[in-house]
Order: C-alpha cells, then structure tokens, then sequence
C-alpha cells in the first residue's frame, strides 16, 4: 500500500521549546511515522502514542515523499551519514546537515546528497554531488524560493552566520569555527541574489552576515553583488588568502589559518564613496611602499623635484618639439635604467630603425659617438663583452618588426609581451603618433585610458614621447606648454606626469644651442610643478650631463 500523509500536526519537541505555534510542523503518514520537518526527528505513531524512531542506521523511508512534489526524487535520497576522509569532515557534521553518502560494494564513497527544505521546513529537493568527477544533478526543487542549505538547522538571531558558495564549503566552515555559530550555502553557487532575498528577513536576524565565497573573480564578483542587499551594517565579506575555499582550508589541515582569517580579515561592506578608517590606512600604507625609479642624474634636478624619480605604475609624457633631442633622451633614459636601476625596458623606437637605435645606445654606453667613427673601425666584439658584462643588453628589449606604426591591438599586445611574458617594468613609446596607426583625436581618449589601466594592472611604468603642434602665433618655437601636444588634449590631461624639454637650437651661443630646459607642469602623486633644471647634450661624447642656465643675454628669456 502506498504510504501517504494522512495529515499535520504540532510536533511535541518543538512545542516544548516554544516552536511550532502554527501546529502543522509534523506530518502524520499512513504507515505510522511521522516527521517533523523543523527539527528533523523522526518517530511511529502506535496505538496513539509516540515513540522514537529505533537506533540504527536511517533508510529512504525516514524521508516519505511530501505530497507537494513529485515522489520520484526522494528515492535518490539514500546512504548513510558517513564520515568524508576526502573532505576531513565528521560523520558529526553531515548528520547534523542530514547529508547523505552513498558507498559502492568497494565501501568507496561514490556519492553525497544535499538535502534542500522550502519556507516552512519541508524537504522538497536534494542536490547530488558525484564525488569521481564532482558533477552536480538535482532532484525535487531545489531553487526557486527555498531556503539556504542549513538553513532549517539554525534558530534565527545570534552574533554570526556564514554565507558559502557551497555545502561542502558550509560544513567545513561550521567544523572549523568549532560548530559554534551557522555556517550556511547558497543554492545556485554565484547566481544566488534571488536566493538571498528570499531569505533577507532570516538572515538579517544575525548581528553580523560573513559572505565567505570563492577565492576568484567570480566568488568575489558574487560577494559584491551580495553584499549590498544585505547593508553594511550587517555584512562582512571574506576573501580568503591562502586557498580557494573554505572546503579547502579543511582538507590543508589550515583550520587555524581560516578560523585566523574569519575573525580579522573579513572586511566591513562600505556603500560605494564612502571611505572608511581601514580604507585611509590602506591607502596611506600603499602610499608609503610606492616604488620609486630614478631619473639620470643628468636630468637637471628632476629627481630632487619629484622626490626620487618617477613611481612604478605611473603613465608619464615627455613632451618636446620636433628635433629638440626627445630620441637622445630616451637613449639616455634606456642606457641608465639598464645600468643603474633593477628595471628591464621595453622599446617601441619607430621613428629610428633598430640598428640606429642600437646604435645610439651603445653610444651612451661607450660615451663615444658611434655616427663619428668610420664604421671599420668599430671594435663591436670589445663593446658586446663589455655591454654583456655589465649586463645591460639583456635588460633591454627592442620592437623589431622592419619599423614603422603597429595597429592598437598589436602595440597592446607587444607591450603585455613585454611587461609579462618577459618581466619589463619600464615600457618607452617614441613617438606616441606615429607608433599607433591610426591614432586620431576620435580614439585618443580610449587609447589613453587602455594605457592607464595597463599601467595601474600590471605597476609597470610607461613613458610616452609626444611632438607638439608648430606654433601658429609667431612665438618662438621652443617656447611650449603640456597642451602645445599635437592632437588632443587628453594625452597631458591622462598621464600622472608630464615634462617638458624645451631648447634655443637657432642660439648662436654653442651651450644655449645645446642645453635643453625640463619644466614639470604637472605631477599629480606630490603636486609640485614648476623648473626641472638643465641637461647639456655633450656632441663629442653623444651623452647628456647636467646643465645650468645659459647666460646668453635675450636668448636666455627665450627658454
């Protein structure tokens, strides 16, 4: 005979303890069990009194199909209360989450079933967990509106409860926090808003709500959408450190650590704009380890002004006119951050094929102009050894491809290469117009933004070289500011930092002709603007030195 429910009644556990006022808590069947679907316990009906299910393994019939749902599913819901040696998680805690586990004739654990309630605490649907190939199906209803896994478990109100991703994370997450407070699941992994909505009233009953999602993007993607709807008054969200979950932490024997990372690395929820005392001391500290690379020495008092040379991450411009020496300071700034600092460089040179790039470099480096030596003469194999033993020709990396524009996909593409494929800290685009094809004042602002968010991604430091418009209102022409760049605005108005290189090349006087001025019209990370000193470009030596102010009558108000 079929077994079916004859009809609900007040459960005696929990009217005892002050639950159930609506008397329909547990449900009467015809074979004479009965179940309460709050507390789980499960007793038969004889001769009009009730005792407690006998001792012993629980079987299929300890859950007899709801009349709500369809029967089929339940049948799924078999095994037993198993310990998980593969998880490190108790018999304990799977009896007391009432998943089951399923053993082949080996005696292997082939199986787990995660028992799913609806609103009023009835079991309507069970998610099976295959342990091989750790696929998921589900049987009965386990979406929709129904209660968070575990949740049926918990009295609502307390200090804390814990919000996983999934059982399995929610059960370890109760072991490990010493089975003191809840520790719950969502039913659909990060697609979960609806789930937690429909439980808003239960889970705002706690003090605190910790999200304690995957350690990836989509976890933490899930934790942001989540967490507003509970407020940031209520919620917490943790993002684990050392593993991706909190299932994980179990089995690396890392309890301690979690439990370590739960209490002081979960991280109030702030409304988006509102910055916090944790935010000013994160923010200040981040501030106090910026990295700094140092300028040339050569670059008039640079370093001074900008207290130690350009930061790491930052998208710098260098702006100057046609044929004021933007090449020959860039050399200068190759030769030294592969000498002087720790930082390898990537090169986009395009208005100089790469030999005369070589070239010139190597010219910094010997401190002799290579373009005045009779090309016979040229001793390359004692300038490579020496080059190589001081190890900056390894540390520079050169854009070869015949020379000339890339497209904006390939030069992004180079510039990745660089920076993570071969571990560039330092990129040099010379100059930014004609390195692109294409570049236009329509897609400038988008090429701009690409280059600060590859900046601020990777804290690789990119330099652009930019030419100026001529000037059109009879100035003279080595008089410049930031917005003199050619094209657009938004190159000076996107970059961290620019400087100018400004120089006389019409001067009579031979040191006025070759000292170029440096100004910095901006430098956001401290403010301060204003004279960047003198550079001397030596002609003999082909290397730039440290310079003063020329002292050439009217051509010196020129600068």
């Amino acid at each position: 005979m079929e077994n079916t429910l004859v009809y609900k009644t007040q459960c005696p556990t929990c009217a005892a303890t002050g639950k159930d006022n609506s008397k329909d808590n547990m449900a009467v069947y015809s074979d004479g069990q009965t179940h309460c679907f709050a507390c789980n316990e499960h007793s038969f009906v004889e001769h009009n009194k009730t005792t407690k299910h006998p001792p012993g393994p629980l079987t299929n019939k300890d859950y007899p199909a709801h009349p709500s749902v369809d029967k089929d599913w339940i049948d799924e819901y078999r095994g037993e209360f198993y310990a998980l040696p593969d998880r490190k998680l108790r018999a304990e805690t799977l009896e007391k989450y009432r998943v089951k586990a399923e053993k082949n004739d080996k005696g292997d654990v082939i199986k787990h079933h995660y028992p799913y309630h609806n609103s009023e605490g009835e079991m309507v649907g069970i998610k099976t967990r295959m342990v091989i190939n750790k696929k998921f199906f589900a049987s009965g209803d386990t979406h929709n509106k129904n209660q968070l896994f575990g949740q049926h478990l918990f009295k609502p109100g307390g200090k804390f409860v814990t919000v996983c991703e999934g059982e399995l994370d929610a059960m370890a997450c109760f072991e490990m926090l010493g089975s003191k407070w809840p520790s719950i699941s969502v039913n659909n992994g990060v697609n979960c808003i609806h789930n937690v909505r429909a439980n808003l009233e239960w889970l705002d009953s706690f003090e605190t709500v910790v999200l304690c999602f995957d350690n990836d993007e989509a976890g933490r993607e899930a934790m942001r959408s989540v967490a507003p709807i509970l407020g940031p008054n209520k919620c917490k969200m943790l993002t684990l450190a050392k593993h991706k979950d909190a299932s994980d932490y179990l089995v690396e024997n890392d309890g301690k650590l979690f439990l370590d990372e739960w209490w002081n690395d979960s991280k109030p929820y702030t409304v988006s704009g509102v910055a916090t005392i944790e935010d000013m001391r994160s923010a200040l500290l981040q501030y106090k380890d910026t990295e700094l690379i140092p300028l040339p020495d050569s670059f008039g008092n640079l370093n001074e002004m900008m207290r130690g040379g350009v930061a790491r991450g930052e998208l710098v411009s260098i702006i100057a006119h046609t044929s004021i020496g933007k090449t020959t300071i860039l050399n200068e700034l190759i030769y030294h951050f592969a000498v002087n600092t720790k930082e390898k460089i990537g090169c986009f040179m395009v208005e100089d094929n790469i030999d005369e790039t070589i070239r010139k470099v190597v010219s910094v480096h010997t401190g002799e102009n290579l373009q005045l030596i009779k090309p016979a003469d040229l001793n390359v194999d004692v300038i490579m050894d020496d080059a190589v033993d001081i190890g900056f020709a390894s540390k520079i990396q050169l854009h070869n491809d015949g020379g000339g524009s890339v497209d904006l996909e390939e030069m992004f593409s180079k510039i990745r290469y660089f920076i993570k494929g071969v571990g560039c800290t330092v990129i040099l685009v010379d100059p930014l117009h004609t390195a692109i094809k294409n570049l236009s004042n329509e897609n400038i602002e988008e090429v701009m933004d690409r280059f600060i968010k590859i900046c601020k991604e990777t804290k690789a430091t990119v330099i652009l070289s930019t030419h100026t418009r001529k000037p059109d209102d009879g100035s003279h022409p080595h008089k410049i500011c930031e917005y003199d760049v050619k094209g657009s605005g938004a190159i000076p108005q996107a970059c961290h930092t620019n400087i100018l290189f400004s120089r006389d090349k019409l001067a009579e006087d031979e040191y006025t002709k070759n000292c170029t001025r440096i100004r910095v019209p901006k430098l956001r990370r401290t403010g301060q603007t204003g004279e960047g000193g003198y550079t001397y470009f030596n002609s003999i030596t082909g290397r730039l030195e440290k310079g003063h102010r020329p002292d050439a009558g009217d051509n010196d108000a020129n600068f």
